[in-house]
């Protein structure tokens, strides 16, 4: 049977999706967080003051400075109290991009830490990152320079950006089974060669769209990732196998410097990219979310099927649609908030066996992805439940890692990719009458509502009932 879309009046079912979407970005000082009595409540109340629009979003991108023992190792009051740091966004269903970094400025030197110290912390760091991997969503290669952005660094002592990135990820993200970001694809290439290239994916901290090389960007703060570069070309063939995230400027900056970002050349860059997260303090939260703020303004640039069939960018036609299929008018803003990660839409479903106890059935369901990215970090499988929705059983399957929206080794490709997951389960032993659901769920057992017009209970999509007997 064919499976029914939602439509563009259910959007909300799917903001809260986790592991994708608009972020926040928060911050603590760990030393400082040593000498407060309850770190855990002080790192609350610092996220819950950026109440997210719209009910979002789930993730946060949260600087960790590690400057107050920029001499030393970190203290066990420090480790503990970074545990309570992992433990606030849980309590708040938050998942962590964990940014450590010693320096707070462009010109911070007095702050930075040399080499043997990074490498001590990220040795003394690895069993809390174990403990809480799970609240991890993308892990930053941080560390480095302003902010721990790999750029202004070497103020004060020699780094080896290499030396860093191999520990990072051989101590903190490859034994988690984690993704790391890092800030361009020129640091990426430093890797070429380890097992776990493939698991680095960019956080790109100077977004401006699709434009071209040299484009008015006073500082140059784009590292040189511009359309038509090497960089720009490497990403579109590498993005889809690893998540994306990124950020465009602090919004004063615009003004200052007498410049501004096209939201369709952003929407382009998403697409090309497959940006998994956006910050949605930059240029939005920063500005007291006005409609002068850079992303602001993207609610009041319409968004409309032609200019994406246009631009080859893939899309959900049903978020054009109202309930009773009449098309409806949409922006740019509620675009990137909805496409941003993945949006799974179910296609059909098969089922063929008797309905007997304990006999074996086969599941079919087919899907298509029309979101930027794939959906890193989740578990897809099927379920039985009873009249009392209980589960009775469950198998995983399919991998979400690889629900590509369009062929992954060539963006040029625009057929919209059909992903079918098949799995043999067998029915309960006892008469009865039950529930065949799908469902789709991140580390932290929290589940994401996918574009099909089911009930859905505790996570679970509703297929089919159905009577053993």
């Amino acid at each position: 049977k064919a499976l029914e879309p939602l439509n563009s009046e259910e959007d909300a079912l799917l903001w809260k999706n986790p592991d994708r979407g608009y972020r926040i970005d928060s911050w603590c000082d760990l030393y400082e967080m040593t000498l407060v009595k309850d770190p855990k409540a002080v790192m609350k109340a610092r996220l819950q003051e950026q109440v997210p629009p719209e009910g979002m979003p789930m993730i946060s991108q949260t600087y960790i400075y590690l400057s107050g023992f920029n001499s030393r190792a970190i203290t066990d009051k420090g480790l503990q109290a970074l545990g309570q740091v992992f433990e606030a966004h849980l309590d708040l269903g938050i998942k962590i991009q964990p940014r450590f970094c010693y320096a707070k400025d462009i010109n911070d030197a007095l702050n930075d830490a040399p080499q043997n110290i990074m490498l001590q912390h990220i040795k003394q760091l690895a069993p809390v990152i174990k403990t809480w991997s799970r609240a991890i969503q993308f892990f930053p290669i941080c560390f480095i320079g302003a902010w721990g952005e790999w750029h202004s660094d070497g103020l004060k002592y020699p780094i080896d950006k290499k030396v860093i990135c191999k520990a990072v990820m051989e101590k903190l993200v490859i034994p988690n089974g984690l993704y790391g970001l890092i800030r361009l694809p020129e640091y990426k290439n430093l890797m070429k060669g380890e097992t776990w290239y493939n698991r680095l994916g960019i956080e790109n901290d100077a977004v401006f769209g699709k434009v071209p090389y040299g484009y008015g960007n006073a500082d140059g703060g784009t590292g040189g990732l511009e359309d038509g570069t090497d960089q720009w070309l490497q990403l579109i063939k590498e993005a889809a196998y690893t998540p994306q995230d990124g950020e465009i400027y602090w919004n004063s900056w615009f003004p200052e410097n007498d410049a501004w970002v096209d939201g369709k050349r952003c929407v382009l860059q998403f697409s090309e990219h497959r940006f998994s997260t956006l910050s949605i303090m930059h240029s939005y939260l920063d500005w007291g979310r006005k409609e002068t703020s850079e992303i602001g303004k993207w609610k009041k640039i319409a968004m409309t099927e032609d200019w994406l069939k246009k631009n080859g960018v893939l899309y959900d036609a049903n978020w054009f649609k109202d309930k009773n299929g009449k098309a409806v008018s949409r922006n740019l803003f509620e675009f990137v908030r909805d496409h941003l990660g993945y949006r799974i839409v179910g296609q059909s479903l098969k089922i063929t066996g008797d309905s007997k106890p304990s006999a074996p059935i086969q599941v079919a369901m087919s899907l298509q992805n029309r979101g930027f990215a794939a959906a890193f970090n989740l578990e897809s499988g099927f379920a039985i439940l009873d009249s009392q929705n209980k589960v009775v059983s469950t198998v995983k399957c399919g991998n979400p890692a690889a629900w590509y929206n369009r062929n992954p080794d060539n963006y040029s490709d625009t057929k919209q990719l059909t992903h079918t997951l098949s799995a043999k389960m067998k029915l309960p032993g006892r008469a009865g009458r039950y529930k065949l659901a799908f469902y789709l769920k991140n580390s932290l057992n929290r589940y994401a509502r996918v574009s099909i017009d089911a009930a859905v209970v505790n996570g679970y999509h509703i297929l089919h009932e159905f009577d053993v007997a």
